[in-house]
């Protein structure tokens, strides 16, 4: 049985609000062990210092954006730590960045602006035994968006 407060969750975005803004979605879904890093290359760093379960990263970022950062930890000598499921978030979801992102290694790709339910749902698809909102969101996730 999966549990959301056991889930360690890596958040990369060189946007403070951006960030901050995907950390309390995930908390709303109970994840608690979020880290929040704003660039690729600290990105690369944090993913062989230790284990994550999945990780948001933007696809435009300054020193190293989502493409370069996927080459890199998808690269087969990066390590068991490249198998990282991965959600692209991107305020650009145009036809060839989405395939890109998917061809590069991009598990789910999210269009900002998000809600709680598009964030669940990409992580339903992500973990075997399915995701499902919180009892107490599951009739108060009115759409609203959060970045």
């Amino acid at each position: 049985m999966i549990v959301p407060s056991r889930l360690k969750a890596l958040v990369v975005d060189d946007n403070a609000y951006a960030r901050v803004a995907t950390a309390t979605t995930l908390r709303k879904l109970g994840l608690g062990n979020i880290d929040e890093l704003g660039s690729g290359a600290a990105a690369v760093g944090a993913i062989l210092a230790q284990r994550y379960d999945v990780m948001f990263m933007d696809w435009y970022m300054p020193d190293m954006n989502g493409a370069a950062l996927l080459e890199v930890i998808r690269d087969p000598r990066f390590s068991h730590h490249g198998r990282l499921p991965v959600i692209m978030i991107t305020a650009y979801p145009h036809r060839e960045t989405i395939a890109k992102a998917r061809e590069l290694g991009a598990n789910e790709v999210l269009t900002k602006p998000f809600t709680v339910s598009h964030v669940s749902s990409a992580l339903g698809r992500l973990i075997p035994s399915g995701w499902q909102l919180p009892a107490d969101l599951g009739d108060t996730d009115d759409g609203q968006v959060l970045l």
